[in-house]
């Protein structure tokens, strides 16, 4: 049977909204099987998050690098990578540290992705589906044109009312099937509710 994550959040220890307590009872709530958090440059939640780690609720180490070139997702990472570092470091990093790479909305048109940089490094997998992307310069399918390596997606999730929108459902190990391209992407995204969510936190930025 496979199993049910959610491989990008965020939490209060960046710029999410929530504990990691409160995220990790509302996704066994939601019946996920597991997450990830991978706040922006910082690994402390994750590895809060990994004291909640359990035979029936695998929590992923992870973090979200801000690169030279745009967002990336490190799985399986336990330390800090520096920002700022070209993709090709940034991912070698990763690598070095025994995790997995996966390039975050790399076409969104509002944040930063690494774009056409997935067609030149060795990125372990591509998030064709984000929780959080407005609007896109490419389909998720033009984006695979070309790509040799496994789609996966994620909610993006920066409050809890978006946790599990996007998730994969793989069989045993998460990052290892994520390796070896055995994922089933599932995903309920609502653009209206990214909008108006985009907007709240827009306009609480403002007051």
């Amino acid at each position: 049977m496979r199993k049910r994550f959610d491989i990008h959040i965020h939490s209060n220890y960046s710029d999410g909204s929530d504990s990691v307590e409160e995220i990790v009872k509302y996704s066994k709530k939601i019946g996920l099987d597991g997450i990830a958090i991978t706040d922006h440059d910082e690994v402390e939640g994750s590895l809060r998050a990994m004291e909640f780690n359990s035979e029936n609720f695998r929590v992923i180490p992870g973090i979200e690098i801000s690169s030279l070139d745009g967002h990336i997702l490190g799985l399986g990472v336990e330390e800090v990578i520096d920002k700022g570092l070209s993709a090709i470091e940034t991912v070698e990093r990763i690598h070095k540290l025994g995790g997995i790479a996966i390039a975050a909305h790399p076409y969104d048109r509002i944040r930063q992705g690494v774009g056409d940089i997935i067609y030149k490094v060795d990125f372990d997998a591509v998030e064709i589906y984000n929780g959080h992307t407005i609007s896109s310069t490419k389909s998720p399918g033009s984006i695979m044109d070309g790509l040799n390596i496994p789609a996966v997606c994620g909610s993006d999730a920066h409050c809890l009312d978006e946790i599990g929108i996007a998730v994969i459902k793989v069989k045993g190990d998460p990052i290892e099937a994520i390796r070896k391209g055995d994922v089933i992407i599932e995903e309920h995204i609502k653009k209206s509710r990214v909008l108006k969510n985009y907007l709240r936190k827009r306009m609480g930025r403002l007051f």
